[in-house]
């Protein structure tokens, strides 16, 4: 592990410490901090929260910057404390603070010895009736051959509290045992829908594919393969078939997915075949959850591990295969904190560390992928059509029609944002009992609030954005801080009451659904209804167990879901995510609409697809409706050639961040010029090292922070090395920034907003 953490600190250009963070669970490390004391006959200076803070660590010393911070407010900063420390007035002591998360045990009841050989005379001379209660009902657990109950279920069943069994404690007839409690987001989970994948023999193209991948793994060697499979061509199945042939090594397994929503879906397909083996890691388990596994999985206890981006960190030894599921998912690459790593390549480079096969799947792979199989970087393994599913007959892929919208307006045939033949096929839908998912990859109600008197339009007083419209509990909404407001009655600026939402949200297609089909049950997936804890298992849960006749979200539901009887996928609107001017649009946009598609016909029963859409020959949508990744590519790619865009050079992001506009400029202008520089001074040989900006990022503040980048593109003969050296030179050349100001670099960015 320290070697893998290495190579990310070094790659993604951050510490150490960094890179070992995110490979080690919340709450293990021990935390040191400063608490602040008055020095004695010292005394405070003029300013009023100098004085206060005197006074209040004068009653309660000890206090942490952040604890006196929560008590006198926000006035108090580091600064001022540290300037404290300084003059004489405070002194400080180092902290370690205990770790956050330590095993978790509980209190289990047992006879001690003799007592229950001897539990008749026993019970003859114990008087109370609630001890020989529980006494009682020990004895019949204990014969049942159940495990030594929990105290707190024993005392539950006896019906008995807990001075009856310190009673018996005391008298020697009972004892306390401490027993460590695996905590673990998934227990006995009942089914839920889901295609379930009993064993059958694989089919042709499924086979091909696990002889490669048990040839390397049987000679254990590092092997990076590229599994490009057709939604629903059983992909999952070649990953437990190579499993299994890993875990009858004595080795172990790794299993990425891209969304958390997923994590579920995946682990009980492996538990199927792999029982108690199987641990589970993602971002939504608690602390103490999150920390369970990993122990375990550092000790052995399991062997295989299925989760988010950072299981790619997961302690296991002597790993054998190490799958990356949805391998395009731009989910895989970290934002914040650093490092920003992908877990993607992260996986192959442990691949390589282990001397083990790694497989990246994927229906609809990117671009950089593709072109690394093509060059000979990972061998291509193909599975170009569905296979039978539980012993049914192979689906195939669904038809797909797109709707011009353009068209449908002129024929006034829209009601709302759903056209009359999406419409027609959710109603034949419905009359036959079936299942419909649709998709609309924006939340809210709608993305505008503006006035159509004047030019105001509802935007963020922190960020550089549109306030989103949620009409369920009447609020505006800024999805990148969290600041919300009331929805205005008139026009804050000419108070017209002339205001229009613009734009379609989530909310709003799931109200006008409730119009057109009122008798519908409706489910709708996204940020808002999936915040909590399990709530992406529970509303899959109960549209599998067909609780509810239509599924409408966001991109979550695109990914990943089985469900035998979804016939008609519907996208509302599919130029969403060719809005965004950011150069892997059309990529994202074409593997969104691809994958939501494979959502229709899994089961007995024919898929239909229908894309509504305002440019239906955009290459995106007119290569999508055709099933054709082949030409999508082909489309694509002389476009990133010509403006050196990987996979024909790489990328690094640099953005310059801080709470005054100017100040952030000059930050980024004098960075940048201290990069220049060292450019300069490098031999190169004529090798591009193009240097863009700095320019206010496409969203130029966020959270009241002011945003600049500086967008490299670096020639791929350039070596890595070289490309570290510079960045680091700059970094120790121009120091740090002033506080509140950070400098953030991103290789390999998966977008540029």
């Amino acid at each position: 592990m320290l070697e893998l953490t290495k190579w990310v600190a070094d790659y993604y250009v951050c510490g150490w410490g960094e890179a070992l963070r995110a490979a080690l669970p919340n709450g293990i490390g021990r935390v040191s901090q400063r608490k602040y004391y008055v020095r004695a006959g010292s005394e405070p200076g003029d300013s009023a929260v100098e004085q206060a803070v005197f006074v209040e660590l004068k009653a309660r010393p000890g206090q942490s910057i952040q604890e006196l911070s929560r008590v006198l407010g926000s006035e108090v900063r580091a600064s001022l404390v540290q300037k404290m420390e300084q003059r004489g007035i405070l002194i400080a002591e180092l902290v370690l603070e205990a770790a956050k998360v330590r095993i978790k045990t509980e209190k289990h009841l047992r006879f001690t010895l003799g007592t229950q050989a001897n539990l008749s005379q026993v019970l003859q001379v114990v008087k109370g009736v609630k001890q020989r209660q529980l006494l009682l009902v020990l004895d019949e657990w204990v014969r049942a051959c159940r495990p030594e109950p929990a105290q707190k279920i024993l005392l539950a069943e006896a019906n008995v509290g807990g001075s009856t069994a310190k009673s018996l404690i005391e008298a020697g007839l009972l004892e306390v045992v401490e027993k460590e409690v695996i905590r673990t987001p998934y227990g006995d989970e009942p089914d839920n829908g889901f295609i379930q994948s009993p064993v059958y023999a694989l089919h042709p193209a499924q086979r091909l594919a696990l002889d490669a991948l048990e040839e390397t793994i049987e000679k254990k060697i590092f092997s990076s393969f590229l599994l490009h499979g057709v939604t629903g061509s059983g992909k999952t199945e070649v990953y437990i078939a190579a499993l299994k042939k890993v875990l009858a090594r004595q080795q172990t397994g790794m299993v990425l997915v891209p969304e958390i929503a997923l994590t579920p879906q995946m682990v009980r397909r492996f538990r199927e075949h792999f029982g108690d083996r199987v641990a589970v890691l993602h971002s939504r388990m608690s602390d103490g959850e999150r920390y369970d596994a990993w122990r375990l999985l550092r000790e052995g206890r399991y062997d295989v591990v299925i989760g988010a981006r950072s299981a790619v960190f997961a302690p296991l030894r002597n790993i054998g295969l190490i799958v990356v599921d949805e391998e395009h998912e731009s989910s895989y690459k970290q934002s914040e904190p650093a490092p920003r790593y992908h877990a993607r390549d992260v996986a192959v480079y442990r691949a390589f560390l282990e001397q083990a096969t790694v497989v990246l799947g994927s229906a609809t792979p990117s671009i950089e992928s593709h072109v690394n199989a093509e060059q000979g970087k990972y061998t291509l393994l193909s599975m170009p059509v569905r296979v039978p599913v539980a012993g049914h007959a192979a689906a195939p892929l669904p038809e797909i029609e797109t709707i011009d919208l353009t068209l449908e307006q002129k024929k006034k045939s829209l009601s709302g944002s759903i056209s009359l033949p999406l419409k027609s096929a959710i109603q034949q839908r419905l009359s036959k009992g079936e299942q419909v998912i649709l998709l609309q990859n924006r939340r809210g109600y709608a993305p505008v609030l503006s006035c159509t008197t004047c030019d105001w339009t509802a935007y963020c007083p922190s960020c550089a954005v549109t306030l989103t419209l949620h009409k369920n509990d009447r609020q505006l909404r800024c999805h990148y801080c969290g600041h919300h407001e009331a929805i205005p009655h008139q026009c804050p600026k000419c108070h017209s009451r002339l205001v229009k939402e613009v734009g379609v949200g989530t909310q709003r297609v799931e109200e006008e659904l409730h119009t057109l089909f009122p008798e519908a049950r409706i489910l709708r997936m996204d940020q808002d209804t999936t915040g909590r804890k399990e709530a992406h298992e529970k509303l899959l849960s109960v549209f599998g167990r067909g609780e509810a006749d239509i599924l409408l979200g966001t991109q979550m539901v695109a990914k990943g879901l089985d469900f035998s009887r979804v016939t008609l996928v519907g996208v509302v609107n599919a130029d969403t995510g060719l809005l965004f001017p950011d150069f892997r649009a059309a990529e994202q946009t074409f593997q969104l609409l691809a994958q939501v598609a494979g959502r229709a016909g899994r089961g007995d029963l024919r898929g239909e697809v229908i894309f509504q859409t305002r440019n239906p020959r955009h290459p995106a949508i007119f290569y999508a409706e055709r099933h054709d990744f082949h030409n999508f590519i082909a489309s694509e790619l002389p476009a990133r050639s010509s403006l050196h865009y990987p996979p024909y050079g790489r990328l690094v992001a640099v953005e310059f961040g801080g709470p005054n506009e100017e100040r952030t400029q000059k930050l980024a202008e004098e960075w940048t010029s201290v990069l220049r520089e060292i450019i300069t001074q490098k031999t190169l040989s004529g090798k591009r090292f193009e240097v863009n900006g700095p320019v206010p990022s496409m969203i130029p503040k966020i959270k009241r922070i002011f945003r600049f980048h500086t967008l490299l593109k670096v020639s791929k003969r350039i070596p890595v090395t070289i490309l570290q050296q510079i960045l680091r030179e700059t970094q120790i050349r121009y120091g740090n920034p002033l506080e509140k100001y950070r400098v953030t670099i991103d290789v390999d960015p998966v977008g540029l907003l």
